[in-house]
């Protein structure tokens, strides 16, 4: 069976028919969020995303993979708390798909889904945070697959929301049908980072309202 980290973004849409589409509504609905009112930081968590920026400033050129997790992408992730009654994070889970005649699995870094235990309905995936300056492998690619993978798990057709990181840079992804886009690069180290803390906090509102 063909594991995630073998896959680049043209192999996806190749084997699962996928089409980039950079008009893809569901993904500029969701980006408006980081210029929302609604969703923007308050005075304390403004003063720990400050924390984190310059953090990231400093160590992004130094930090491995753990470290950029550990220090970075975990607590930024805590300050929103995707904990609810409806789904919950889950870290390092398997997904896989069997679909015209292809076998592939892997494991999500970061998964947003339905379910106490196990994910029943994910929603989210969090996938693919590398170090600085390090692309050995299509971070896309592995995104997309398990976000193709998270689609197919689904009883019910909805988007499924992605995000992949590398080093300071953040992108967003949103797979619809067969049709998916991804957004330009938001820079961590720099006041982006207010905007990213805002659409994932979209992204926690948009998950809400289907689940």
């Amino acid at each position: 069976m063909r594991s995630f980290d073998s896959w680049n973004y043209e192999e996806v849409e190749d084997a699962f028919g996928l089409i980039s589409d950079d008009n893809l509504p569901s993904l500029a609905s969701w980006l408006e969020g980081g210029t929302d009112v609604t969703f923007k930081a308050n005075e304390v968590q403004h003063i720990m995303l400050e924390q984190y920026k310059k953090q990231l400033l400093q160590q992004a050129k130094n930090w491995n993979e753990d470290e950029l997790k550990f220090f970075f992408i975990g607590p930024l992730l805590t300050l929103i708390d995707f904990n609810t009654e409806h789904f919950k994070p889950y870290t390092q889970r398997s997904l896989s798909i069997s679909k015209n005649g292809i076998e592939t699995s892997g494991k999500v870094d970061f998964l947003i889904a339905k379910g106490k235990v196990l994910p029943k309905i994910p929603y989210f995936c969090l996938h693919e945070y590398k170090q600085e300056n390090r692309w050995d492998n299509d971070p896309l690619g592995q995104l997309l697959i398990g976000m193709v993978a998270a689609q197919a798990k689904n009883e019910i057709d909805i988007p499924i929301f992605g995000t992949y990181v590398s080093g300071r840079n953040w992108f967003f992804v949103v797979l619809e049908g067969n049709k998916y886009a991804c957004s330009d690069a938001y820079v961590a180290s720099s006041d982006d980072i207010y905007t990213i803390y805002a659409i994932l906090r979209k992204c926690k509102h948009l998950i809400d309202s289907i689940a």
